[in-house]
Formats: structure tokens, C-alpha cells, sequence
């Protein structure tokens, strides 16, 4: 057997409740350092709290003494920005470096990591940082990797590909880069979750993934036979209890959970193993069935209105990160359901999990948004798919481009529903969502043309993000203690009124509302069932 190299594509601080302490403990870098992994890149998703926040993470893993290498040819941190000063530090320990030669069993790899144009367009924090042209990085680290004398050219893509319903996958970026960069003998891509099952060969090039969350090992096998390459196999490995864990790395989470449960949930009156809802089926999370996974975009969006008592809840398919598994049990505990919410940060509160924002928009803006979310992104198909609350829609997309939207009407199944005038430029209603939702919809809604202002309750735009924090914000225990003094004895505090520092994470929000629901077991813990208004079909598709 030749060498076997172990490599991740990024956005490795994202998607589990570790990635809520990661700026303090650094721990997803140190669990792929103790897993043996060769190198890893930058996602977009590494970037949601800020660069700085970043730059703490792997300082906290290089403290620790367990970090992989970090490759990032298009990230540039070179600006005059205070906030760059440590990622420059870091740069200097080469703990961040664009390419890197590893020889092994006699052949001498070269690696270098980049984002793609797409995953670029969803940072949205990242300060200083500036991200170089995809393509021109790769010719430009090609060449130069060849000159020091790689054998083999791996890029770690943060790109991705298309992923069609049916029929081989022939389109993405990273197909496009094999084609645009032949030098490049392997691609190993990440950023649109997609499971390839088959090597995708362009122009020659293999280009794989192996989906998302660590739910599948891709195993490539290539053989080099006078500078030639040629794919001998690759099998995607599910990776599921069936496999026994290190026991090692597994007393090592353990740790880490603990932190976790102490830096992110205990302020908030939460702990990571507590019970809080049990089901007796899978609520399913698929974009490409987004039928089967209506019942679990209504339930966050219900959660979001709730919590934030808007007229309205607006969400996307894609913003819910989770499905939740019955196993054995059904038990869904806080780290289960943290698992559907963890993008985003807050408006003041840096803490993890998008704080909910309501912000004020007229029924023909409304429409907008729903349009811009019809279309969706192609990269990523089905994961900007409307999830709304106390409202229902109807759309036609046979009809002209964002033109779809033929009818809103707002109420629900309880009370009702009315048609509102969605041509109206005047009537505002409120809107809650996600921060980070809101902050993607504005921005990539306003380059296709779409117009949305998101307005206070007096009709005067918004212009920053404090602006759009609930005027009321819930009573409970939502007061954080100052930033960077999170301890044990701050936690649980009560906060009412108007204290700005008192943000509602979306993850805390459906915590919030499983607890709402009328029925327990014999444990007291609530039951989440399949009802009507579970079930509800609340985007109506006229021409399906």
C-alpha cells in the first residue's frame, strides 16, 4: 500500500455546539490533529464570528499543541486592520500558510487550499480579510508547487459542485478549476454538501467530496505511473455507530463538551445533555425532498415568531442544518437541537447562534423576498427554499422571473389567513428572522436588483445591525455578562426591558418553544408529534 494522505475542506468550526466555544478552546482543530489529518482549509463558515474569533481558535489550538495545518492561498490578511493583527501572527508561526510540500512514502505532495467565488459571496464577517480570484490562486500555486518540486498537486477546495436531481454531476466550480487548471492532479472539494458517490474525472482531473457534518470518509486511490495519474477506486465510507470511536479522541470530547455546555448553554439556562423533546419518527432534512422536510422548517419558523412575536417569520430550507432521529428513544436533547440552528452571531452578543432580528417591510417587499428565495442559488439547490410562519404564499414558476409569488396571505391554521396586497408599498408589517439570514438576503437580494429595506416600526430604514433587535426583548434568562467574562457563577441571570445586551438566539428560540408543547412522557419531557399544523403546506405550489 503507498501513502495515504488524510485531508478536510473547511468550514470545520461550524454546525455543533463546539463550534460555539471554538474562539476558547480551538477544539474541531484539535480533533483533526488528533485524528491524523494532514491539513485542512477555510470555509466561509470559519469566518461567522468575526476574524478575530478565528485567529483566537487556533491560537487556542496551538496552545494546546494539537493543530493540522491550515492552508489558505486566497485568504489575504495583510491590510492595516487592528483586527488582522493576530491572523498576521499566526501567519508569521506559519500556522497559516497558503501551500505546503509533504513527502511521503517517497512522493512529494504539494497542497494548497482555497474558497470558492460561492463560498465567498456567504462570508459575512470577514472584516479585513480579502479573498483573491479562485482560478488565478490555483494557476499561481500550481506552478509554484511544481518549481519546489511536488510530484502531486492537491488542492483542498473550499468550491464544490451541482449536484442534479437525477443523472451524473457535470457542473461547479470545481469542475470548472480542473478545466482552467490542469496542473492540478487531484481535487478534493467541500462548500455544497454534496455525497459523490462516483469520481467526477474533468478534462482528466478527479474531483470528489464526501458530503458533510462527518457522515461519510471518501477513500481515493490513485496511482502514479510516469507522471501519470489514474484512479484505481474511491469508496465513500458512512461513517455511523457501527464504527467504533478512538478512545482517545473520544475522552478528549468529553472535555470539550463540558467547556461547551459551560461557555454556551449555561448562561442561558440550558445544559448540553438536557432532554427536551422526544419524537417517534425521523423529521427529516432534505433539500432535495423538501416536502419531507417542510414539518421541520415550519416548526423553526414557528419557533422564530413565537419568540420574537412578529406578524411573520421568514426562513430559508437551508438554514435548518439538522434533521432530528428518532434512535433508539426519541429523546432529542439541547446538543440535538442546537444541531438545526448554529449559524450566525448576534447584533451585540458575539456568543454562537444567529440572534433573532424584526425588522419592518411592506407587503410588496414581502413578495420580494419570496421571489429572491424561489430562485434560489444553483450551487446550492433547495437550501434557499422558503420556511415562513403566520403566513402562507402561493407561486407559479412558470410564470416570469420574480413574478413567481401570485398571492401572500397572512394568519394561520388557528386563526385564519387574509390576503394582503402584495403590489402595497405602504402597510408595514413586522419580519422577524435569523441575523444571518437577514444579513444574506439583503445583500445577495439587492446585487440581483431586488428592492428591500428593512425598516424600524416607524417606517425609517435601518443602518445597522443594533437598530434591528426587538424593542421588547423576552423576560427570562437571556442577560449575558459582559463580553469575554463568561463564567459559571454569571450564568442564568434574569434580564427584562430594554437591555440591549439581551439577545434571542434562533437554537434558543425552538429550545424555548419545545418547552410550550402540551404533552410529556412519563419523564416529564414534552412531545414533539406530526400534527396539522406540523404538517402544514404552507408554500403552494400552482403549477406543480
Amino acid at each position: 500500500m503507498g501513502p495515504v494522505l488524510v485531508l478536510d475542506v473547511g468550514d470545520f468550526s461550524i454546525g455543533t455546539p463546539f463550534g460555539g466555544a471554538t474562539d476558547q478552546t480551538g477544539a474541531e482543530l484539535q480533533c483533526l490533529s488528533m485524528a491524523g489529518y494532514d491539513a485542512t482549509t477555510f470555509g466561509n463558515h470559519e469566518f461567522d464570528a468575526g476574524p478575530e474569533a478565528l485567529a483566537k481558535a487556533i491560537a487556542a489550538a496551538k496552545k494546546a499543541g494539537h493543530i493540522p495545518p491550515i492552508l489558505a492561498a486566497n485568504t489575504h490578511f495583510d491590510g492595516d486592520d487592528a483586527g488582522l493583527s493576530q491572523f498576521k501572527e499566526l501567519a508569521q508561526a506559519e500556522l497559516i500558510r497558503s501551500h505546503m510540500l509533504l513527502e511521503r512514502g517517497g512522493i512529494r505532495f504539494g497542497l494548497f487550499g482555497m474558497m470558492g467565488t460561492d463560498s465567498i459571496q456567504f462570508t459575512i464577517n470577514p472584516g479585513a480579510v480579502t479573498f483573491s480570484d479562485p482560478i488565478e490562486t490555483a494557476r499561481k500555486m500550481a506552478k509554484q508547487l511544481r518549481a519546489e518540486g511536488a510530484d502531486v498537486i492537491i488542492c483542498l477546495s473550499h468550491c464544490g459542485v451541482r449536484e442534479p436531481k437525477s443523472g451524473p454531476i457535470t457542473e461547479g466550480e470545481d469542475i470548472d478549476l480542473a478545466r482552467a487548471v490542469p496542473e492540478i492532479d487531484v481535487i478534493v472539494g467541500g462548500h455544497t454538501h454534496t455525497f459523490v458517490r462516483q469520481p467526477i474525472i474533468a478534462d482528466g482531473t478527479p474531483v470528489v467530496q464526501a458530503g458533510c457534518y462527518g457522515a461519510a470518509l471518501g477513500e481515493l486511490v490513485i496511482r502514479m505511473e510516469g507522471g501519470k495519474r489514474k484512479v484505481e477506486s474511491y469508496t465513500l465510507h458512512t461513517v455511523d455507530d457501527t464504527i467504533p470511536g478512538d478512545p482517545h479522541l473520544a475522552k478528549a470530547v468529553e472535555v470539550f463538551k463540558a467547556e461547551t455546555s459551560r461557555i454556551l448553554f449555561a448562561p442561558r439556562g440550558f445544559a448540553i445533555d438536557e432532554p427536551l423533546a422526544v419524537i417517534d419518527r425521523d423529521w427529516s432534512n432534505n433539500f432535495f425532498d423538501l416536502t419531507a422536510s417542510m414539518p421541520l422548517g415550519n416548526l423553526t419558523a414557528d419557533a422564530i415568531r413565537h419568540a420574537a412575536k412578529a406578524d411573520v417569520a421568514l426562513n430559508a430550507a437551508g438554514m435548518v442544518r439538522a434533521g432530528l432521529t428518532k434512535g433508539n428513544s426519541g429523546v432529542q436533547t439541547v446538543y440535538d437541537v442546537f444541531l438545526l440552528a448554529p449559524l450566525g452571531i448576534g447584533v451585540a452578543d458575539q456568543s454562537a447562534g444567529g440572534s433573532l432580528v424584526v425588522v419592518y417591510l411592506t407587503g410588496r417587499e414581502i413578495k420580494n423576498c419570496l421571489e429572491f428565495l424561489l430562485i434560489g442559488n444553483p450551487n446550492l439547490p433547495g437550501q434557499y427554499f422558503p420556511r415562513v410562519s403566520g403566513m402562507r404564499f402561493h407561486y407559479d414558476l412558470s410564470r416570469p422571473k420574480f413574478d413567481a409569488v401570485t398571492q401572500i396571505e397572512l394568519g394561520d391554521l388557528a386563526g385564519g389567513y387574509r390576503t394582503i396586497d402584495i403590489s402595497d408599498s405602504t402597510n408595514l408589517f413586522s419580519v422577524a428572522c435569523n441575523l444571518y439570514f437577514g444579513l444574506v438576503l439583503i445583500s445577495t437580494s439587492r446585487k440581483a436588483g431586488v428592492s428591500l429595506v428593512p425598516k424600524k416600526r416607524d417606517g425609517t430604514p435601518i443602518k445597522s445591525r443594533a437598530e434591528a433587535l426587538p424593542e421588547t426583548p423576552q423576560s427570562g434568562p437571556y442577560l449575558l455578562p459582559p463580553k469575554g467574562s463568561i463564567e459559571e457563577d454569571q450564568a442564568v441571570r434574569g434580564g427584562s426591558g430594554a437591555n440591549a445586551s439581551m439577545e434571542i438566539k434562533e437554537w434558543q428560540a425552538i429550545m424555548e418553544y419545545l418547552k410550550t408543547l402540551p404533552k410529556k412522557n412519563d419523564r416529564e419531557v414534552r412531545s414533539l408529534v406530526m400534527d396539522e399544523r406540523a404538517a402544514e403546506n404552507r408554500t403552494i405550489n400552482l403549477h406543480a
